[in-house]
């Protein structure tokens, strides 16, 4: 049923590259949007109080890329900490502080520990330690269950280092509903990402093509069909790659050595 007698010859080289969960080591049209967030959370690296900062904008437009690569720089490069929590998985205030507590380094708290329990340790941990930007990708998960900002400020308040946060969602900050007590004590900045344009788009599918498949298999007209498309239908970035990878297993299964417009989806229509 499985034959693999082709998979060494296929146009495919490496399906990972074109994976949602692969993130690239320099994202390709997001300069401005990455100076942003270095920006906000570079205070910490001196000691002193950052910037909180809200990126929203649709899915699939490198939020949470960016955020990865300025965590990973912040961390490599300097004394601060970066931790990144997302909230899908950890959508309460004691799963998510425990989650915190768990990437500083302590044990895993037993279940069920009381809320200002996690919160002595995260600020023990603070006094003893460094500065530590957290990352809350797909804030709007937490719906009503917000409090954790003020808990993460009140900390920034009591505790002798401080903490940056920066919060991801997909929707417009007008729509985010923070409790009361979290409002007022958060001051934020925002910052919005817009749906990709064709030309971003290309760039990046052409540093794909050259990571993802081999030499002369994906002609130039198929990277710019796939750019247009999906720049007039949304600018997400994983559906254009998504498409790319459609495209390619297509050509594996038929045995071409190439992909052709024809095997893109929009093509058929």
């Amino acid at each position: 049923m499985f034959d693999k007698s082709t998979a060494s010859k296929g146009v495919l080289r490496s399906e990972t590259y074109l994976n949602s969960g692969y993130h690239p080591d320099q994202p390709i049209g997001r300069d401005s949007e990455i100076d942003r967030i270095a920006d906000a959370v570079r205070p910490l690296t001196h000691r002193k109080k950052p910037e909180n900062l809200l990126i929203h904008g649709p899915a699939g437009v490198g939020k949470t890329t960016c955020v990865k690569h300025v965590f990973d720089q912040l961390e490599n490069e300097t004394s601060a900490r970066s931790v990144y929590i997302n909230c899908w998985q950890y959508n309460t205030r004691s799963s998510l502080l425990t989650q915190l507590l768990i990437e500083l380094g302590y044990p895993a708290p037993r279940k069920g520990k009381p809320v200002d329990e996690l919160l002595s340790k995260i600020r023990e941990w603070l006094d003893k330690k460094r500065n530590v930007a957290v990352a809350l990708d797909e804030f709007d998960q937490l719906e009503q269950r917000t409090e954790i900002i003020y808990d993460l400020q009140l900390l920034n308040e009591e505790a002798d280092n401080q903490i940056g946060i920066v919060m991801v969602s997909n929707h417009h900050p007008s729509k985010l509903k923070l409790d009361p007590r979290s409002r007022s004590r958060l001051n934020c900045q925002t910052l919005q990402f817009k749906p990709y344009n064709q030309d971003q788009l290309k760039n990046i599918l052409e540093k794909r093509v050259e990571q993802a498949f081999r030499p002369g298999t994906v002609p130039d007209e198929v990277i710019e069909k796939i750019a247009e498309q999906v720049a007039e239908n949304s600018g997400d970035c994983r559906e254009a790659l998504e498409i790319l990878l459609r495209a390619g297993r297509e050509a594996d299964l038929e045995e071409k050595k190439r992909v052709n417009p024809s095997d893109l989806p929009f093509e058929q229509r």
